[in-house]
């Protein structure tokens, strides 16, 4: 199709340019992306879409963007909501910059790795952030900082403290939670770890002292929990794509889940009143693997922590095992995802296209039948 001088092609599919145009602030003839991106023209324009495209008029990139590339600074932080922009203003930046390293944070709808992780790259002439050349990442286990502040805010310190030796500008890119005190304290956390040079903001936020530069949403499409929902499970398939089964023994499991020593498990199953598969007891903790999955009432869950003298009490069920997603390292190298399929008693049986490893972390979700579920694990 033909799309005149001064107008925007809203487009996601297989894209074909011919014309000077400019895809999220780069020069780019030819790409394919899953999410919509706006490529305007400088010229008249034949772009030939395998997708989906509508036409705007003029150009969808807020002056506010243009003026932030324009400013003065090595670390930039990006704070909003959901689907407000903030990849998308973090590929524009990278691309009129001439490439900037990115550091996404977002562990529920992470560009540059899978859900789940936060990791870093180098972004320069991209469509998107999942084209940026990745270095290294940390395994969250978790798909929503909610309630898991402390482990993310881990993963922060950890990955910055290796980014910040590196010469060029850099990008923060952060999840969309930023409703209520708790969301509030756990960006100031963040803030605190990275430093930043200025904070740009899609809405009015108390961020202290931070230097804030206000910023306007570009042309965005909104998706529901569904999409979102669905569009983790596509990046958990691909990230299993050319997988392997592999038997990892208990030595190669990072955490506490070994940690424990199987005790008898016959009163726990008198207890509970389900078939138990083992128990094991640790310094601060009971974990109980039971042959089928159950709800067990919050006073027996007490009773048992005085009982065995313990602060918590893990109940969970062998299929909820079967289907645990793990991160998978070599060293400190964070390679990426694996799902486990069997568990054999001291060891584990995971998929995974990673073989190159020498340990896996285990996470607190798992994925089965098109679908994510929460666990909790030692």
């Amino acid at each position: 199709m033909r799309v005149e001088k001064g107008k925007t092609a809203i487009a996601k599919g297989r894209v074909r340019i011919k014309g000077e145009a400019e895809v999220c602030g780069a020069s780019i003839s030819e790409f394919f992306t899953e999410k919509f991106v706006p490529i305007y023209c400088l010229d008249d324009c034949e772009i030939l879409v395998e997708g989906e495209c509508r036409i705007v008029d003029g150009c969808t990139i807020p002056e506010s963007w243009k003026k932030l590339a324009k400013r003065d600074w090595e670390v930039l932080f990006l704070y909003g909501g959901v689907d407000v922009g903030k990849s998308t203003l973090a590929t524009y930046l990278a691309n009129k910059l001439g490439g900037c390293y990115i550091l996404d944070l977002d562990i529920g709808q992470s560009e540059l790795l899978h859900p789940g992780a936060m990791g870093y790259g180098f972004a320069r002439n991209c469509v998107n952030l999942s084209q940026a050349e990745y270095i290294n990442g940390y395994f969250v286990g978790v798909i929503s900082p909610m309630g898991k502040e402390v482990k993310c805010i881990r993963g922060v310190a950890r990955l910055w403290g290796e980014l910040k030796k590196l010469e060029g500008r850099k990008i923060v890119n952060t999840t969309g939670w930023v409703r209520g005190a708790r969301a509030l304290d756990y960006k100031l956390a963040k803030l605190e770890v990275i430093n930043p040079d200025i904070v740009a903001s899609f809405e009015d936020a108390n961020l202290e002292d931070w230097n804030v530069f206000r910023v306007e949403s570009g042309e965005v499409v909104e998706r529901s929990r569904e999409e979102r929902a669905k569009i983790r499970m596509e990046k958990y398939r691909r990230e299993l794509e050319g997988s392997k089964l592999v038997v990892v023994d208990k030595s190669r499991v990072s955490g506490r889940f070994f940690n424990g020593k199987n005790i008898v498990k016959d009163f726990i199953e008198d207890v509970l009143e389900v078939r138990v598969k083992e128990v094991r007891k640790g310094e601060d903790f009971l974990l109980i693997l039971t042959e089928e999955k159950i709800e067990v009432d919050s006073s027996i869950i007490k009773s048992l922590k005085m009982l065995y003298e313990v602060e918590d009490v893990y109940v969970v069920a062998m299929e909820e095992l079967e289907g645990l997603v793990v991160g998978v390292y070599r060293g400190s190298k964070y390679l990426g995802l694996g799902v486990v399929r069997e568990f054999r008693g001291e060891e584990f049986v995971i998929e995974t296209r990673h073989t190159d490893f020498d340990r896996i972390v285990l996470g607190e979700f798992g994925i089965a039948q098109g679908k994510e579920y929460m666990l909790r694990l030692p």
